[in-house]
């Protein structure tokens, strides 16, 4: 096959799977009740960047791809579900960062105020069988703080993920929410909501805002402890995260 043969055959798959990559962010963007430019600024990116990623005309790199997934609540696996290709395409598609095992421990924070709540989810996640770095923070004011200068005056590294209790003091929930996701050094971290209840709009707001998922609060231990085996085991095994 000559180098001219060659190049068409990678230009060919790469424009199926850039197409249907797209129309999967269209599909999921309108399940979300999100239109393009509202999408957009959610993501920082222009209204005519949203444009050509939908119809497949800019070419999305992998870590473009996981801002997709972060913004939209799906997995990175989500935009690939249901493709139909030639034999062939699996040799020039680059798929290892979505699909290798994490070699690195997940650098988790925790974000809650209430010390019962602490124990609970310590107790919890002793039972799992990953690596997990957790770091506890108990007001909002030092978890901004905290994301902005925890190397340099904290000594810790940049958290993988962060589970995120609404009911907080001075600061709500929802207003940290907002500051992790409008914030460019932090933007990118999924932050789960862990909440006793909320309503529709609270949800749909927090997922607006950037919401990676909710997980409902339980004084079963039995039951709480099987919730954050299922969230650690999805972050660590089945998402793939820039740490890996």
């Amino acid at each position: 096959m000559t180098s001219l043969e060659s190049a068409a055959v990678v230009d060919a798959p790469s424009k199926v799977v850039y197409s249907y990559i797209g129309q999967r962010i269209k599909e999921r963007r309108k399940l979300l009740r999100l239109n393009q430019k509202q999408l957009a600024v959610l993501m920082g990116f222009s209204y005519q960047q949203i444009q050509k990623y939908e119809s497949g005309i800019n070419q999305l790199s992998v870590s473009k791809l996981l801002h997709f997934a972060r913004f939209l609540n799906v997995p990175p696996a989500y935009f690939y579900e249901g493709i139909k290709l030639d034999e062939r395409v699996g040799k020039f598609i680059e798929t290892d960062i979505i699909q290798r095992k994490r070699t690195m421990s997940l650098k988790l924070l925790f974000v809650e105020d209430n010390p019962n709540d602490v124990v609970l989810f310590t107790k919890a996640l002793s039972s799992c069988p990953e690596q997990v770095e957790t770091h506890i923070i108990h007001d909002p004011e030092t978890v901004m703080d905290f994301l902005q200068n925890h190397e340099t005056k904290y000594g810790k590294p940049k958290p993988d993920v962060i589970i995120l209790d609404l009911s907080l003091p001075k600061i709500s929930g929802m207003q940290l929410l907002k500051f992790i996701k409008k914030n460019p050094q932090t933007i990118e971290i999924p932050v789960i909501i862990l909440t006793n209840s909320i309503s529709k709009k609270e949800m749909m707001e927090a997922y607006r805002l950037g919401a990676a998922g909710f997980i409902q609060k339980s004084v079963d231990l039995d039951e709480y402890r099987e919730s954050m085996r299922t969230t650690v085991k999805y972050w660590t095994n089945v998402v793939a995260l820039p740490s890996m």
